[in-house]
């Protein structure tokens, strides 16, 4: 069901993202910024594909300069 609903409107964590991932974890904790492994990661997707993130966890980010939406 999850596939047949949203097939061809996943964005992968690949070798890019993780990439990435790496720069923008290095970047925060070289500021003294700790963020977790899963919001890094979708960041770096979002990042990737200059996609926007809709969360209503705003705050944590904000490290990684992207649109952040807060549909709540």
């Amino acid at each position: 069901m999850f596939a047949q609903d949203f097939g061809g409107r996943i964005l992968a964590f690949d070798s890019q993202a993780a990439m990435l991932y790496a720069d923008l974890v290095s970047s925060c904790e070289a500021s003294g910024r700790q963020v977790s492994m899963a919001n890094a990661q979708i960041a770096a997707i979002c990042q990737m594909h200059e996609a926007s993130v809709a969360t209503r966890n705003i705050k944590d980010f904000e490290p990684f300069n992207l649109n952040v939406i807060n549909p709540w």
